[in-house]
């Protein structure tokens, strides 16, 4: 059975509603955020790979299961059912035709420059989630939680730009779920992830990138001076933008749109962090909006009886 109100449940939720609303024309967008529309939401690639690494997590971490639950998507269609809209990315698709050619799960991932891509923020959210359920807020010093962090994003994109983008990511929703302000856990999340990657010679190029986002006024750079450009670091500026200059959810997510008109990714992760963030019951409304909304409850459902994504459970094994 869904709990009503968990962290999880926000979490796919959100990212389901934000991914389908940015796939509405504006006047759609403006209509349902006003609470005068009921159209129906088709959510789409980003949400079911958020589902799938879910689903395959809520089994205990295992890479390998990861990876047959990612295969599965790409052949097979699992949680991505017919009424969504699936676009696999050049990176996601060439990693998993490696794997299927090699059946080496460390090399089929993409290290290449274009794998430092944005489509890989989405579907590690979960991860964020059970690290942080599993581990706690102090999971950047516990080295098999960051490895494990890595290797699942690695699964796909490898590139380092990518991984410290995720690590950027995951350490700002661990302050979130932690209770901080959005504020605070923006300067937290990222003072821990400047510490963490400058200590590894791998990721200490790539930490320029993210000089912009860990200035004190950033929230007040105007913003079309955020240039997306399909890479990670850019689409993670985006999201944090909107949520600084936010109070509510339905704000972030509006603020989220000025970037998604030509950029569905960003509304996808603000929606999904704004929904953990300020708990709001409007997108659990939403949430009744969504097609094929089943698949969705059913791996919340997954997720849940698990234990593996409880606030309360912080064992010190990843299993």
């Amino acid at each position: 059975m869904v709990k009503k109100g968990s962290i999880i449940q926000f979490l796919l939720k959100g990212m389901a509603v934000g991914e389908s609303i940015a796939y509405l024309p504006v006047r759609e967008q403006e209509k349902l955020l006003r609470g005068k529309s009921d159209h129906e939401l088709k959510w789409g690639t980003q949400t079911s790979l958020a589902l799938t690494t879910t689903a395959s997590l809520s089994r205990g971490y295992q890479l390998a299961d990861v990876m047959i639950h990612l295969q599965n998507w790409y052949k097979k269609r699992q949680y991505a059912p017919m009424g969504t809209i699936q676009d696999v990315d050049v990176v996601t698709k060439q990693a998993l035709e490696n794997y299927t050619k090699n059946r080496d799960i460390l090399a089929a991932g993409i290290g290449t420059d274009d794998a430092d891509s944005e489509n890989i923020l989405s579907r590690m959210l979960p991860v964020s989630l059970y690290l942080y359920h599993q581990v706690g807020v102090s999971f950047i010093n516990d080295e098999p939680a960051m490895l494990m962090l890595h290797r699942i994003a690695g699964l796909t994109h490898n590139d380092e730009g990518a991984l410290v983008s995720v690590g950027m990511l995951s350490l700002i929703v661990s302050q979130i779920l932690d209770g901080h302000l959005i504020s605070d856990a923006v300067e937290n999340g990222l003072a821990f992830g400047f510490e963490y990657y400058s200590r590894h010679q791998v990721f200490v190029n790539e930490l320029t990138a993210f000089y912009d986002l860990n200035l004190p006024d950033f929230s007040n750079i105007p913003a079309d001076k955020i240039e997306l450009n399909g890479k990670a670091s850019p689409t993670l500026e985006a999201v944090i933008w909107s949520l600084l200059n936010s109070d509510s959810y339905t704000q972030a997510v509006e603020k989220s749109l000025i970037h998604g008109h030509s950029n569905s990714i960003v509304p996808t992760l603000v929606s999904a962090i704004a929904a953990i963030y300020y708990k709001d019951d409007l997108v659990l409304e939403f949430g009744q909006n969504l097609v094929s909304k089943r698949v969705i409850t059913t791996v919340i459902g997954q997720a849940e009886s698990s234990s593996r994504f409880n606030l309360l459970n912080k064992p010190t094994n990843l299993g």
